[in-house]
């Protein structure tokens, strides 16, 4: 006991309740005990949005059963023991904010925690890891991955997002509770009404997220997502007549990452304590540091070293809460799949003004579409977008049938847009030559031996809710609640409570969770602006340069130069050829990405996955080399 306390001595002073049955532990968090009902409750939740804010814990759930977590608006932890059932519940936020997870030996014992290195701490818990989460880790995915209950460890499982977990001595039962309520969305019809709403609720998670903190700070990139989330949340702090915002951006130095125009936007409208900092220079100590504190391998994109320096400078000035716009653009759409829905419907006159909308927009570069684009004229910009949008769902379609079939209805869409014969052929063209490079591209670097290691029973995970969620809502859920977007955000849980911050995510608040899924894809369309609650809804909040805005920083560069430097870092402590990495990783697949990842002939947008691949393979290695060994 006095271990555990110990190594979660940084989540505050430790409140603990003893039962025949074991003992509870909440570190500056609830801990509700009613004897007469036998309920005995503990719950790590977000100031300010404390679960049972009206009754406590054990009432709520007394009351309504596990439907009780669905009232939440919060992000929550929560663990209950029913001593009449004889039977622990647990549940987690719906989108995994707030992690937990547990072991259950059926017959001998259960535990759970926020953190796995206090499982590990006892003695009963076997450390070994599991081999099958690495396929998940170290594959390039081209789709959203659902959130499992797995970990990397065999014997450790995570609590669901959206979901509550019951564990009796001998079975465990999992079960959706998260049921979205869309009643305040159904009855709108104009596109004003859905932003006025959105720009309520987001205020409002914003206000309730801010709550009684004493110095609130923000991530700034100047993107969107952040800059939404800092200047409503400066707007209010001034309203209340509170201490000034802390806003962080993080410079890396290259002018592909260059955001400093819209981070001065906002600073100069709202006038918030604002921090520069940059990225901490040692990449292989921030991923040391990582693997130290989220007991598993680094999981975001770009390596912690980019993260830590805003945790690290907030702690000095002595922010108690950040607040970050992370994922938003999961929530709050582009809208751009509106298109793909007027092929549907075959609106074709439709199709034709959205394609225009999207290409005329003041600053619109599409070079995802052309590399030419900006030296193209209008109306090969149109014939372009077109092909690339309705070409790529005429390829869909018919791609499983004869030629001729594909080539008459490629004809058709020619007459009906009025599109060259020239454009065409530099459309089918293009599409073999992809067809070609990606044959070529390295999704995994397994080695064959690995590769043929059996794929596991599939234990629970959210793809059931994600399913039945997204055939009722304009927004499919697997693109919110997905391991990538629920490991990232756990990760800076797990950075905030060790730096001494509370990280929050306002735009993951159920109701704004719920606006943005019912919000029909014409709205977020925005006339081909995309992100359309959020331009409208904020439109008097955020400065004109940032809501006018419609490029993105590229990190590619940065992501080249910090896997190229991981690399050098580790390279004679991953050669050995007894490294355990090497009974996954292929050494001449390896090579090949290395070679890749470090040949500057080649252009740097060509290198994402490679990037990813070569740092997560050199994540994973040093893992392994730091994890404990028991016998």
């Amino acid at each position: 006991m006095a271990a555990i306390e110990t190594l979660l001595v940084h989540r505050g002073t430790v409140k603990r309740y003893s039962h025949k049955q074991g003992t509870l532990f909440a570190f500056n968090s609830t801990l509700d005990v009613d004897m007469g009902a036998g309920i005995y409750a503990v719950a790590d939740a977000a100031d300010g949005s404390q679960p049972g804010a009206n009754n406590s814990l054990v009432d709520n759930y007394l009351q309504r059963g596990f439907s009780s977590f669905n009232q939440l608006n919060a992000d929550f932890a929560i663990a209950l023991w029913d001593d009449r059932r004889q039977t622990l519940v647990c549940a987690r936020d719906l989108l995994g904010v707030k992690p937990l997870y547990y072991v259950h030996r059926p017959g001998s014992f259960c535990a759970f925690a926020t953190e796995i290195k206090a499982l590990l701490a006892i003695g009963e818990v076997i450390v070994k890891p599991n081999r099958h989460k690495y396929r998940e880790y170290l594959t390039w995915a081209t789709a959203y991955v659902p959130y499992s209950a797995d970990t990397f460890y065999e014997t450790i499982y995570s609590v669901l997002p959206g979901h509550y977990l019951q564990l009796t001595s001998s079975h465990s039962q999992v079960g959706a509770y998260w049921k979205p309520d869309l009643s305040r969305v159904s009855g709108l019809t104009e596109a004003a009404d859905y932003a006025t709403l959105f720009r309520e609720d987001f205020t409002q998670a914003i206000d309730i997220r801010m709550g009684n903190k004493s110095h609130v700070g923000s991530h700034l990139s100047g993107g969107l997502d952040s800059s939404s989330v800092s200047c409503v949340a400066q707007h209010r702090l001034l309203a209340q007549d509170r201490p000034s915002l802390h806003t962080f951006t993080i410079d890396t130095g290259l002018a592909s990452t260059d955001e400093s125009t819209y981070v001065q936007a906002v600073v100069e409208k709202w006038k918030p304590v604002h921090h520069t900092v940059q990225p901490v220079p040692d990449v292989l100590t921030s991923i040391l540091e990582i693997n130290r504190l989220f007991d598993r391998p680094e999981q975001f994109i770009l390596p912690s070293s980019f993260h830590l320096s805003v945790s690290v400078k907030a702690r000095s000035v002595g922010c108690d809460s950040i607040l970050t716009g992370h994922d938003g653009d999961s929530v709050i759409t582009t809208g751009f799949d509106y298109l793909d829905q007027l092929i549907d419907q075959e609106d074709w006159e439709g199709v034709q003004q959205a394609c225009r909308q999207r290409i005329s927009q003041p600053g619109q570069n599409l070079t995802h579409v052309s590399p030419k684009w900006l030296s193209l004229s209008e109306r090969e910009k149109f014939e372009t977008y077109v092909l690339y949008t309705v070409g790529a769902e005429v390829v869909s379609r018919f791609k499983h049938r004869p030629f001729l079939t594909f080539l008459r209805t490629l004809v058709a869409q020619q007459q009906r847009f009025e599109l060259s014969t020239a454009s065409m052929m530099t459309y089918c063209i293009q599409r073999i030559r992809d067809k070609i490079v990606h044959r070529a591209l390295i999704d995994s670097a397994f080695t064959p031996a690995f590769q043929r290691l059996s794929t596991p029973l599939p234990t629970s995970a959210t793809e059931g809710l994600s399913a039945c969620l997204s055939a009722e809502n304009p927004v499919p859920l697997i693109q919110i609640i997905n391991t990538t977007n629920v490991l990232c955000n756990e990760q800076l849980e797990h950075i905030g409570a060790y730096y001494g911050h509370q990280y929050t995510f306002p735009f993951f608040d159920k109701r704004v969770v719920e606006v943005g899924l019912a919000t029909p894809a014409w709205v977020n369309f925005d006339q081909g602006r995309g992100r359309g609650l959020i331009r409208q809804g904020l439109q008097t909040v955020l400065p004109p340069a940032v809501s006018n805005r419609l490029t993105k920083a590229n990190f590619v560069e940065y992501g080249n130069l910090t896997a190229q430097q991981l690399y050098q870092a580790t390279r004679e402590q991953i050669a050995s050829p007894s490294h355990e990495i090497w009974d996954i990783i292929d050494r001449s697949v390896f090579n090949e990405i290395v070679t890749i990842v470090c040949n500057g002939r080649i252009p740097i947008q060509k290198k994402t996955r490679y990037n990813w691949l070569l740092s997560r393979i050199i994540y994973l290695s040093l893992w392994l080399s730091a994890l404990p060994k028991r016998s």
